[in-house]
C-alpha cells in the first residue's frame, strides 16, 4: 500500500470530509511518506485524493512549497469531488492588484520555488511594485529568488492590521487570508519558518495571523 491508515483524529473537519456518495470509497485517513522528486501533484495522482484536500487536512501555507524527502503527510478519506484548485495561489484576471501592502509586515521570507511574481501574487500586489523594492534588482521576475532571504516589500501608509494567534487545525493559508482579509504573504511574512504541519501533530500549530488590513485615508504614500 502507498499509505497506511491511522485512528481517527480528533479534528472536526474530517466528520465533514467523510465520503457520503459512494460507499465503497476508503473512509480512512492515512500517512504518505514523502519520496524522493515527489511533489503535491504526483502524491495526488498516487493516493487518488485532491491536492487541496491533502493540503487541508496537512495545515499547509502553500500547496505547492516543495516537500522534504522522508516526510509523512496526512492522506484525507476519499472523495466523489476531489479538489485540486481551490487552494491554489493563481493569478485572477478580475483582480485588483495593489501598488504596497496594506499594514506590513516590513519583510517577506523567500522560500523555495519563489520568484518575484509568485511573491508578488501572494502579496496582492502588482510585479512592478515588488520589482521596485527588491533588493539588488530584478531583471527577470519569472528567476527563483535566493532562498532564505529577507526582501523587502512596500508598504501602503498609513495603514494597519490586526494580529492575533491563531491554532490553525484545518485549511491553507489562502482560506485564512481570504476569511480575515489579509494576504497569503503577509500571513507567510509573520511565519517565515512554517510549511506545513507534522503528520504527527494531530491538534495543529499556532501561527501569527494577521486581519483587517486596510489603507488609512484617502492621499496614502508607498514607503519601503
Amino acid at each position: 500500500m502507498y499509505f497506511r491508515p491511522i485512528s481517527i483524529l480528533s479534528l472536526a473537519a474530517l466528520a465533514a470530509a467523510a465520503p457520503t456518495c459512494d460507499r465503497t470509497l476508503n473512509s480512512t485517513v492515512g500517512l504518505y511518506t514523502v519520496q524522493p522528486n515527489d511533489t503535491m501533484t504526483s502524491i495526488s495522482h498516487t493516493v487518488s485524493r485532491g491536492i487541496c484536500d491533502i493540503a487541508r487536512l496537512n495545515r499547509m501555507a502553500d500547496a505547492m512549497l516543495p516537500l522534504l524527502t522522508g516526510e509523512e503527510l496526512l492522506i484525507p478519506p476519499e472523495t466523489c469531488t476531489p479538489d485540486n484548485s481551490t487552494c491554489l495561489i493563481l493569478p485572477n484576471p478580475t483582480n485588483t492588484y495593489s501598488d504596497c501592502v496594506a499594514g506590513g509586515p516590513h519583510a517577506y521570507y523567500t522560500l523555495e520555488g519563489d520568484t518575484i511574481r509568485y511573491i508578488a501574487l501572494k502579496l496582492n500586489i502588482t510585479v512592478e511594485a515588488l520589482s521596485a523594492t527588491a533588493q539588488g534588482g530584478v531583471t527577470d521576475p519569472d528567476t527563483p529568488v535566493q532562498v532564505d532571504n529577507f526582501l523587502k516589500v512596500p508598504q501602503c501608509s498609513p495603514s494597519r492590521c490586526t494580529v492575533e494567534p491563531l491554532l490553525f487545525t484545518y485549511g491553507t493559508y489562502k482560506d485564512l487570508a481570504e476569511k480575515s482579509g489579509t494576504t497569503v504573504g503577509q500571513i507567510m511574512a509573520l511565519n517565515p519558518t512554517y510549511n506545513h504541519t507534522d503528520a504527527a501533530r494531530g491538534e495543529g500549530a499556532v501561527i501569527t495571523l494577521p486581519g483587517k488590513c486596510e489603507t488609512l485615508g484617502g492621499n496614502g504614500t508607498v514607503i519601503s
